[in-house]
């Protein structure tokens, strides 16, 4: 799915770049195309939180992973 269709709270996983998991925390548009996202992922089993942009029509996925 484009990333402008991704929604706070949404699992999704990276289908582009790497498969990394994450839980889209917030979502904001970049003026000219894009956004930037708060985003929750679980590294070295442990949870950080970091941000992340993306340009407009980059693919992501719905992931099955779940998120505390």
């Amino acid at each position: 799915m484009p990333i402008e269709s991704v929604r706070c709270g949404d699992p999704i996983y990276d289908a582009d770049g790497g498969c990394q998991h994450y839980k889209v925390l917030e979502a904001r548009p970049i003026p000219g195309g894009g956004v930037v996202m708060e985003l929750e992922c679980l590294h070295n089993n442990q949870c950080q939180v970091i941000e992340k942009s993306f340009p407009e029509g980059y693919l992501v996925g719905r992931s099955t992973r779940h998120f505390l």
